[in-house]
């Protein structure tokens, strides 16, 4: 099936908009005041794993427009393309969980950059860095092992090669 079929599209849109869900609406409070986890990269690790690193840095880029404007910083959409691209590349060497994990170190790496050495967009303490940091992190291990129940699960398996074909790889 070709790249940029009707159905890669929509599912790539589907995928974006259960992510925009969870990182807007399903948030998960922490014991820190203020800081929830978000799993908004759910769109963006499914859609890499399913679609490929075309649509998962689609999607990715798509799910990091809102927490761009909302904190001003416009790397947050190419950062989380990154991490869909990378998600994809490497799930086809590996397992889901390492994928979702290792694929997300570029982002972590160019947030630290961004936040904490060039003090973009707006030069914000170190500790607080750190504790976007963590919890991204903590998110990323959560989205790791539940990537790997669901694309290991027969029942999951038995479902896309019946419902959604196409998209099983």
């Amino acid at each position: 099936m070709k790249a940029n079929s009707s159905k890669h599209i929509a599912f790539t849109a589907i995928f974006a908009a259960l992510g925009i869900l969870f990182g807007t609406i399903l948030l998960i409070p922490t014991p820190v005041p203020n800081v929830y986890l978000d799993l908004s990269h759910i769109g963006t690790v499914l859609s890499a794993i399913l679609l490929g690193p075309i649509f998962g840095g689609i999607t990715g880029f798509i799910v990091g427009i809102w927490p761009g404007l909302t904190f001003g910083n416009f790397f947050v959409p190419p950062f989380k393309a990154l991490t869909g691209i990378f998600v994809a590349i490497l799930s086809k060497k590996t397992r889901p969980g390492i994928a979702v994990f290792v694929g997300y170190l570029p982002e972590a790496f160019l947030t630290y950059l961004t936040l904490a050495v060039l003090k973009i967009p707006y030069g914000l303490p170190l500790p607080v860095v750190y504790t976007i940091l963590m919890k991204a992190f903590a998110e990323i291990i959560i989205l790791g092992i539940l990537m790997e129940i669901i694309m290991k699960n027969k029942g999951v398996k038995q479902f896309l090669e019946s419902k959604v074909a196409f998209l099983y790889l």
